[in-house]
């Protein structure tokens, strides 16, 4: 596999992957809808995301909770406009 056959696969993926880990709880699934529903409403197209325990965070509810609280956030600011100096 070269260089090529890298940077050509890299082009092709497009977003992130909605799926849930096969075989997870409720609770799992529950927050993946959530962030499915959030990606949804945004112009997200794509995210990266790691996790800090070396434990995968798409099999960590909290951490997909997190990741969708968090593009939640930033779409709201977005929106509102910038807050740092109400002046401008």
């Amino acid at each position: 596999m070269g260089l090529r056959n890298i940077l050509s696969r890299r082009r092709k993926t497009v977003g992130p992957s909605m799926a849930v880990p096969a075989g997870k709880s409720a609770e799992l699934e529950a927050a993946w809808a959530e962030l499915r529903q959030t990606v949804d409403e945004s112009n997200v197209t794509s995210f990266r995301a790691c996790s800090r325990n070396g434990r995968s965070w798409a099999e960590d509810p909290e951490a997909v909770r997190a990741i969708a609280a968090t593009i939640g956030h930033i779409l709201n600011d977005t929106a509102e406009g910038p807050k740092d100096n109400p002046a401008l």
